[in-house]
């Protein structure tokens, strides 16, 4: 498959799917994959309007806009995005927003992460969760509580503790366009890779889980 016919593919993902901040992400990350940075500049700024938290997006944004020698841009763009992702626990895409913004002759922004310290969802009550029930940590919502763990690691025990029966099923459904649309092959470490990174941005799952973690 040519870098146009997907782009053509996320494309028509993302026309079906206009609040699917994942089926965005594929689209502007195809973009950049084909040096198209102008375009991918507004698909980035559309994945953030559908979710501020979107640390990569952030940091593909920035990448974007070095491209296109729009310095100050990209600093903006890093300066939010290292707030977002460490308020998230992404360490990974934090770190290399910090070293570019170093690069680029910025800093951090104290301001941008107040924001996002204070943007934090506030639970829709204060109800104590029943013995089959959990808050769940995406939605900050109480439901029912998974009776297995996923994976049987660590990441799966959180899930397990710390995300709603009806959220995981949301995800199982998510997890199949994912797989078909982006054509991910799971036996392949590259495949492996990215359910993951989609599947922890979909759950806002903690990203040092997956800090260490290796694909064969």
């Amino acid at each position: 498959m040519t870098g146009d016919e997907r782009i053509e593919q996320f494309r028509k993902m993302a026309q079906a799917n206009p609040d699917d901040d994942l089926a965005h992400y594929a689209l502007g990350q195809a973009l950049v994959d084909a040096d198209r940075f102008g375009e991918a500049v507004n698909v980035f700024k559309h994945v953030i309007k559908l979710n501020q938290s979107y640390s990569r997006a952030y940091l593909l944004l920035g990448q974007s806009l070095e491209k296109m020698d729009d310095e100050s841009g990209a600093i903006d763009a890093y300066q939010v995005g290292y707030a977002a992702a460490m308020n998230r626990g992404d360490l990974m895409p934090a770190n290399e927003m910090k070293q570019r913004l170093t690069s680029l002759g910025g800093s951090i922004s104290p301001d941008a992460l107040i924001a996002f310290a204070q943007a934090d969802p506030e639970p829709e009550d204060d109800r104590v969760p029943g013995p089959d029930e959990v808050r769940c940590s995406r939605t900050k919502k109480i439901g029912a509580r998974l009776s297995f763990n996923p994976f049987n690691d660590e990441v799966g025990a959180f899930i397990e503790e710390n995300i709603s029966q009806e959220s995981w099923e949301e995800w199982m459904e998510m997890s199949i366009k994912v797989i078909n649309e982006l054509r991910l092959d799971l036996g392949d470490a590259a495949g492996q890779r990215a359910y993951d990174e989609h599947m922890r941005d979909f759950l806002n799952l903690p990203g040092h889980f997956f800090e260490n973690k290796t694909y064969s």
